[in-house]
């Protein structure tokens, strides 16, 4: 396989990478979130995240890196350094086309948005919330020395709580090493955040 283009995503990004969210969320939550939802609002629901966040991109306070293979959206993800401050910058997005998991871009990806913070905010730390059921973004978060140091019940639909996890890294060099290094190539990659 070649390798990923990471480029920053524009305004015209924003339905490719709405549909490659929804697309996750589908296959990975079933049984999580409620099917309802997975069937039918989350379409109108994502497309609206997406047009309002790459409509802003002058916002200092986000960075959102396409993985391109091809000329086609083969990720993305998306870093917010205005929520939930008190744990530093928020991954809140980290997905990849389900066929080309494990493939390193994932980690070309998450790497990316780190030196982006490493630059933009030095000294900060790096959250993400993970459902505890989602075994295999566990897998690759707890691989890549994510601490967990929350666990709860989020509210992620009015009335739909999930039991989540709370990540943080708190020295982002030594994740930038773990995420640059070859002893977690075989580990597999998120399917979803």
């Amino acid at each position: 396989m070649d390798s990923p283009t990471l480029r920053p995503a524009i305004p015209d990004d924003a339905e490719a990478v709405a549909q490659l969210h929804i697309e996750n969320w589908r296959n990975t939550y079933r049984g999580i979130m409620p099917d309802w939802y997975l069937d039918g609002s989350i379409t109108e629901e994502r497309m609206i995240l997406w047009k309002t966040r790459l409509s802003a991109m002058a916002n200092e306070q986000q960075y959102v890196v396409i993985a391109e293979l091809s000329r086609k959206i083969a990720g993305f993800a998306c870093i917010l350094l205005d929520k939930e401050r008190q744990w530093g910058a928020c991954l809140d997005n980290l997905h990849v086309l389900p066929q080309l998991r494990r493939s390193g871009i994932g980690r070309a990806l998450f790497s990316k948005v780190t030196q982006w913070v490493l630059t933009t905010k030095p000294g900060w730390p790096i959250h993400l919330w993970v459902f505890e059921s989602n075994i295999n973004a566990r897998n690759f978060y707890d691989a890549l020395g994510g601490n967990i140091i929350l666990v709860k019940d989020k509210q992620v639909l009015e009335s739909v709580w999930v039991q989540s996890c709370l990540y943080l890294w708190k020295d982002l060099n030594a994740l930038q090493q773990r995420l640059c290094g070859d002893s977690i190539r075989q580990i597999a990659e998120p399917t979803t955040l």
